[in-house]
C-alpha cells in the first residue's frame, strides 16, 4: 500500500510540475525547475518505487519457491514423522 501511495504522489507531483512549469514559461518565471529538475526528480522517484517493488516481488517468490522445495523433499509435513 505504501508504495501506491508514494508512486501515486510522485505522479502527482509530476503532473503539477510539468503543469505549473508551462505557465513559469509564459510568464517568464523559473521555468528550468518547473520543467526539469522538479519532474526529472518524479521520475526518479517513480523509478526507484518500481524497483523496490520488483526486488519484493523476486524476494517473495523465491521463499516461496524454497520453501515448496524444501516441502517437497523432506517427503511432506513435519507432523508425518511421528
Amino acid at each position: 500500500m505504501r508504495h501506491i501511495i508514494m508512486a501515486f504522489g510522485a505522479g502527482i507531483a509530476l503532473a503539477t510540475s510539468v503543469l505549473s512549469g508551462e505557465e513559469d514559461l509564459r510568464a517568464g518565471g523559473p521555468w528550468v525547475l518547473t520543467l526539469i529538475v522538479f519532474p526529472a526528480c518524479s521520475l526518479l522517484c517513480l523509478a526507484f518505487v518500481l524497483r523496490d517493488q520488483r526486488r519484493r516481488e523476486r524476494a517473495d517468490g523465491q521463499r516461496e519457491h524454497d520453501s515448496a522445495s524444501s516441502t517437497a523433499e523432506t517427503g511432506g509435513s513435519v507432523s508425518s514423522e511421528r
